[in-house]
């Protein structure tokens, strides 16, 4: 899977971010999902067997990283059964409530390469209101090079490693699975839009500075690591812009623009950012309408700079979180997945045409946004 960073420094300026954003909170836009939303559609069952998924044996190990008054972290290194050699073991850091009781569990996916500086603050908040909190790493088996040049088998194989902790934590009494959602921004959200269409497991989403296609995000990415590796693969398979634009379109199967209508826009809330160039602002306003409108947070700030948001859109994802979920065992997506991993045909998918707009100035966003 290809990465986009989400640049950021909230480590050190904790405080003065916080601040920030509270001048300029006023700024943000929001809005719900349209009155006359239909629903999401009905998942095709011909392309059900293209993200089957087989559980397996796993094991775990802990390391104690922190111990609070009500909660405690952990690194956990979870290795799964069968698992190719190559493949790096399953790590994240999870946030365990003391309490003993079964909880709802928050799972949340970071940028580029495992950093989690921005969603540490994420997991605090989660867990100071009663969740158990999972920050999976971001794991590249290869170089952002080939995964633009076969960029399919890269984007399923980071599926099937998150549907590997959900797995997990469905082994645990302590969490209550029924109750689970997931979050992630930049790289982070294009992951958590993937799991949560394939996976029928999660009961809320939540993403931010993610769009469609993904192909149009790739070619029109001011992303530094993005522009190089997109340069490299030009030259490596010897085209233009155009024919790489082309090629991309054609092995993304896994589109977010695709997936985006069976997912129930009642349960998804957006964070859009209007001036952002690495995640160009009308590729993710095309993904919120083939969505169906969901619930946004419209920032009028650029791909990093929404980081001066985090103290405000961490409290607002935790309350859609906790609305969505006071009805356990709903699914966000209509996909009818089973437990056993079944041969069966891969379906191609083509992506659906969606509706761009722009309209940059500070409060003047889309009513519906």
């Amino acid at each position: 899977m290809t990465g986009f960073s989400f640049r950021t420094r909230v480590m050190a300026a904790g405080p003065a971010l916080a601040t920030m954003a509270i001048l300029v909170t006023a700024c943000a836009s929001s809005g719900r999902v349209p009155r006359d939303y239909p629903g999401p559609r009905p998942f095709p069952a011909e392309s059900v067997l293209t993200y089957c998924h087989d559980r397996r044996a796993m094991t775990d190990e802990f390391e104690l990283l922190t111990d609070a008054d009500d909660y405690r972290v952990y690194a956990v290194t979870l290795r799964i059964a069968g698992d190719a050699e190559d493949d790096p073991p399953i790590t994240f850091e999870f946030y365990e409530q003391k309490s003993g009781e079964a909880v709802p569990v928050a799972i949340l996916l970071p940028i580029l390469n495992g950093q989690k500086n921005v969603m540490r603050p994420f997991a605090n908040h989660f867990v100071g209101h009663g969740y158990a909190v999972i920050i999976v790493d971001t794991t590249q088996r290869k170089t952002l090079l080939e995964d633009i040049v076969e960029p399919e088998p890269a984007i399923l194989k980071t599926i099937e490693r998150h549907r590997r902790v959900i797995d997990w934590a469905e082994s645990r009494r302590d969490l209550d699975t029924s109750r689970l959602g997931v979050f992630g921004a930049s790289l982070g959200g294009f992951n958590a839009l993937f799991l949560t269409a394939v996976d029928n497991r999660v009961g809320v989403l939540s993403i931010a500075l993610v769009g469609g296609s993904l192909a149009d995000v790739l070619m029109a990415s001011d992303e530094r690591r993005i522009v190089r590796a997109v340069e490299e693969a030009e030259h490596r398979l010897g085209m233009t812009d155009a024919e790489l634009r082309a090629y991309l379109t054609e092995r993304i199967a896994t589109e977010p623009l695709t997936l985006a209508p069976y997912l129930d826009a009642n349960r998804v809330l957006m964070v859009l950012a209007r001036f952002d160039n690495a995640v160009p602002f009308e590729r993710q306003a095309a993904l919120h309408e083939a969505m169906g409108r969901p619930r946004a947070i419209t920032l009028p700030t650029g791909h990093g700079s929404a980081a001066l948001y985090l103290f405000y859109l961490r409290a607002r994802v935790r309350e859609f979180f906790d609305e969505a979920l006071r009805h356990p065992g709903v699914p966000v997506s209509t996909v009818p997945l089973p437990d056993a991993c079944r041969q069966g045909p891969q379906v191609s998918w083509r992506a659906v045409p969606a509706g761009a707009y722009t309209d940059a100035g500070c409060g003047k966003a889309r009513p519906d946004l």
